[in-house]
């Protein structure tokens, strides 16, 4: 109960807007912003992908538990293929004004402890996109300097001007990750707009589900031949299988469903507590309907999910024991797909679990355990879950061509594929 009590109060400060270094990452920088999405207008679900040129649109909305109303402003900054702030001037890429404000916002309804939602759907017509590539979208009050902005989210602008083949074959190359990794056989088919220097100018970024930490980049094709560039390396590009996600159902504070073990209620909010989860590695392959480690916020029918959805600190408590110079995350959209504080996990030595806490809005969750030694950054979810060949995972592909002039980073191909409906016998 002190948990709860004492995180409403930092959450109810005003905006600290304290010296910070901003990154072109998925970050949120005040604890008041809370829930942040950024996804095509069409789906909550879809990514925040539009197509340079056409009349698409992204949805930004997130949660402030300031006691007042603030006027957001946001910008768009390009990036490189690597997401370096590219050497672009903004009126190189954005047409109209270069700074918009946020102006619709609601207050929340019965939610304890209350909040403001906001949000945003953009380009506007007062602000369009020229250049196709990596973005930023930062939020900020006042001004975009470092210590006034309060989130920052990625997302892409595509020129489809190349066709991506790509499959998952049943036999990689490496016959020791047979039945366990996923390889990716890639091939791209250019015009003849793109033949000069393809192994220089040519990069490709490949990611599975929605993670960060284990992105195959800097991908250069090895065999070149007339508009076709092959990536055939030896072991192959090759991911983790993984395992199915596990999850759990929030959508409704009334009743506890599958994987929810108690949820708490009282003038303070919600608590609620997960089922002890347990290593995966030594279970068969089950396949599971998940939605691939994201998360779908979404309140009760009844209910307005936007203003009238509320919030809980959700406990989670894994059985396993105790490692040593290695920490185990939490990982998922559920918390931005970050390896960070928020979500590292700490050990319980009385109840020999470990275990982490996620504030988090009513809706539907995926998630896995990931272990990450010390001094690393990636995450290894195969010690925990298990590591299958027939695990459903997304990956997407981007390929850039390198501008010369003016030098930027084009994102000229762009393909999603699934390892169950991408594969081959």
């Amino acid at each position: 109960m002190f948990r709860l009590i004492s995180a409403f109060l930092l959450l109810l400060f005003s905006h600290d807007l304290m010296t910070q270094t901003v990154k072109n990452e998925d970050l949120v920088y005040d604890n008041n912003i809370q829930t942040v999405l950024l996804h095509h207008v069409s789906n909550q679900l879809n990514p925040p992908v539009i197509r340079l040129g056409n009349n698409d649109h992204l949805r930004l909305s997130f949660d402030d538990f300031s006691d007042e109303t603030y006027l957001f402003r946001y910008t768009i900054v390009h990036c490189t293929s690597d997401w370096e702030t590219s050497d672009l001037e903004q009126q190189q890429y954005l047409e109209g004004y270069y700074e918009n404000e946020i102006t619709d916002y609601a207050f929340s309804r019965n939610a304890i402890p209350p909040y403001i939602h906001y949000n945003l759907v953009f380009p506007t017509s007062d602000m369009k996109i020229l250049l196709s590539g990596n973005y930023i979208l930062k939020v900020y009050v006042d001004t975009p300097d470092d210590g006034n902005v309060v989130l920052t989210r990625r997302f892409f602008v595509v020129e489809q001007l190349i066709r991506v083949k790509a499959t998952i074959p049943y036999y990689p190359k490496n016959l020791l990750y047979t039945r366990k990794k996923q390889q990716i056989d890639l091939t791209l088919i250019t015009p003849d707009l793109f033949n000069a220097e393809p192994q220089e100018r040519f990069n490709v970024s490949i990611r599975q589900n929605g993670r960060w930490d284990n992105m195959k980049s800097g991908l250069k094709p090895n065999s070149i031949m007339m508009n076709q560039l092959d990536y055939d390396y030896p072991d192959g590009i090759v991911f983790d299988g993984g395992n199915e996600f596990r999850n759990f159902d929030m959508k409704s504070f009334w009743y506890q469903s599958m994987y929810i073990k108690r949820i708490i209620s009282d003038e303070n909010g919600y608590n609620v507590i997960l089922h002890t989860d347990y290593p995966n590695t030594r279970k068969p392959y089950e396949r599971i309907d998940d939605i691939n480690g994201q998360k779908l916020i979404k309140a009760r029918t009844e209910q307005s999910t936007q203003v009238e959805g509320e919030y809980a600190w959700v406990d989670f408590w894994l059985k396993y024991d105790k490692i040593s110079n290695a920490d185990i995350y939490i990982l998922g959209a559920l918390n931005d797909w970050r390896l960070d504080k928020k979500s590292r996990m700490t050990y319980d030595s009385k109840y020999r679990q470990y275990h982490g806490d996620l504030f988090l809005k009513q809706g539907y969750y995926d998630y896995m355990y990931a272990v990450v030694p010390k001094g690393k950054t990636k995450g290894d979810v195969t010690l925990i879950e298990g590591d299958h060949w027939e695990t459903d995972n997304d990956y997407t592909i981007y390929v850039y061509y390198r501008e010369k002039v003016p030098e930027y980073d084009r994102l000229v191909g762009y393909k999603k594929m699934n390892s169950f409906k991408d594969r081959t016998e």
